[in-house]
């Protein structure tokens, strides 16, 4: 059973985000990352991460896991359980650790005025922060693309994983998250495509889908 670090076109550039973000969320002040973009919140990159964010949302699970059943049915189910996973996990540590949003904090600091929003994008609110809902989808769904496409086709690795991180950055960019947001929801999104890829190995995972025996060769790629 293969991981997610295995496939380096994939790891790389996940790791490179992980590090660089944790470096800068350790030495910039908290927040200052949503102001850096003020001035780069003009065209076309508000419509670019406009786009971008999207890649994080439920409509891509179901085009992929449609899309998926021209390959094998398993990776539909895969990708299936991998969204249904996630939902309740995500509002489950959103509603524990209850953080403000960036729109709730920067008000409260009275310097809300001082940000620069991209325009038509409707800014969420209250103490629903952490982590990033989209970052936490797209590293899940991402990674686990990353692990379906194995070693035949690991250089899909590399825009999976520059997919992952643009939907990340793109939260921070339409000011819906800080840093620390996103790199949890990263964290976590590897983790349970990694969880999941671990059940997709289990003996009775593989009886409760009535998969083709051929799995077991792609499981070895």
């Amino acid at each position: 059973m293969k991981g997610i670090w295995e496939n380096k076109w994939f790891a790389v550039p996940v790791l490179i985000f992980l590090v660089v973000g944790t470096f800068l969320l350790y030495t910039i002040p908290y927040g200052d990352e949503i102001l850096f973009f003020n001035a780069w919140r003009v065209e076309p990159f508000n419509t670019i991460f406009r786009w971008c964010t999207i890649l994080g949302e439920v409509f891509v699970y179901i085009a992929l896991g449609i899309a998926a059943l021209l390959w094998r049915y398993r990776f539909t189910v895969l990708i299936a359980l991998s969204g249904l996973f996630i939902l309740p996990l995500g509002y489950a540590l959103k509603d524990q650790i209850a953080i403000d949003r960036p729109k709730t904090y920067f008000e409260k600091q009275g310097v809300y005025g001082d940000v620069v929003v991209v325009p038509e994008v409707k800014l969420n609110s209250g103490r629903t922060s952490f982590p990033s809902g989209h970052t936490l989808s797209a590293f899940t769904l991402y990674s686990m693309l990353s692990l379906i496409a194995g070693r035949k086709h690991a250089r899909w690795g590399l825009l999976f994983a520059l997919l992952a991180i643009a939907v990340g950055i793109s939260r921070i960019f339409l000011v819906q998250h800080f840093l620390a947001d996103i790199l949890a929801g990263a964290v976590a999104g590897l983790v349970c495509a990694q969880f999941i890829w671990w059940l997709n190995g289990r003996a009775f995972f593989q009886r409760m889908t009535f998969l083709d025996a051929g799995i077991r060769k792609n499981d070895e790629r």
